[in-house]
């Protein structure tokens, strides 16, 4: 049977109901979205999905037995109760299959907090098949500040949608595994729109751009200043102008007479 993947959801669900999430069609799909606000030191990354059809069947069926007494209903309780599962889970399953990296490396990224959220829509009767939207939030700090150079690696559900906000100051040099990219800058961020392409990963290369302005801040610094020595230089007394040879003919003088002059 072909393979489709999966959401964090049903990745986080495929335990308990393997044979079930294999053998739906996958007209059933998950409606995700992702908003990833970068930070120099860290990020979080917001999940948006929508359960539809039997899946949120599926879905009512694992909070009932997994967080409820297994009859059949969904109540409140039973729903905080399967938040905290899923918190837990989604912990889990971040370490062994790590969703960031940098410059290649999980190890600089950890995971500091885990919020699930699962909508009222859960409530009732298991056998409903009314759609169910559900947020995640996660989390992270880098033990490496982002910035020039920088190469940063995300993994997500393919075709899903995706808002990145980069920190002040930085801008993308480059971009793969985003599609329909669109960039905007919004109060001093940049901003990039688009989705995930079906490989599934996305990878920025990073730069700082406050390095740049400093770096063009001192060269254009150092140029005025020789404009102005040069200036300074070929205006003689009361505005007379010095020619280039007798301008040449002074440092002559003085490296001679520094060079004749008696050692202390």
């Amino acid at each position: 049977m072909k393979a489709y993947i999966l959401s964090l959801t049903t990745f986080l669900l495929i335990s308990s109901f393997i044979s079930a999430f294999l053998a739906e069609p996958c007209a059933a799909a998950f409606v995700l979205g992702n908003n990833i606000t970068l930070e120099r030191n860290g990020m979080t990354w917001e999940y948006h999905e929508q359960i539809t059809g039997n899946k949120a069947i599926l879905f009512r069926n694992f909070i009932d037995m997994q967080a409820g007494d297994n009859d059949n209903f969904v109540n409140a309780w039973e729903i905080q109760k399967a938040e905290n599962i899923l918190r837990n889970r989604t912990k889990e399953a971040l370490k062994t299959k790590p969703s960031v990296k940098l410059n290649d490396s999980s190890e600089l990224v950890k995971v500091t907090d885990v919020d699930f959220w699962l909508s009222e829509e859960a409530l009732g009767k298991v056998e409903k098949n009314s759609s169910i939207t559900n947020s995640a939030l996660v989390s992270y700090i880098f033990e490496k500040e982002v910035g020039k150079g920088t190469r940063i690696w995300f993994m997500g559900t393919p075709n899903s949608s995706v808002t990145i906000t980069l920190p002040a100051g930085l801008k993308v040099e480059r971009t793969e595994g985003l599609d329909n990219k669109s960039q905007d800058f919004e109060n001093n961020h940049t901003v990039l729109k688009g989705n995930f392409s079906p490989q599934k990963n996305i990878t920025l290369w990073v730069s700082d751009e406050s390095s740049k302005a400093i770096l063009e801040d001192r060269k254009g610094s150092a140029e005025q200043s020789i404009g102005k020595e040069d200036s300074k230089n070929k205006t003689g007394a009361a505005g007379e102008t010095i020619k280039p040879w007798k301008l040449f003919g002074s440092f002559k003088d003085s490296f001679a007479r520094s060079c004749s002059s008696p050692k202390s």
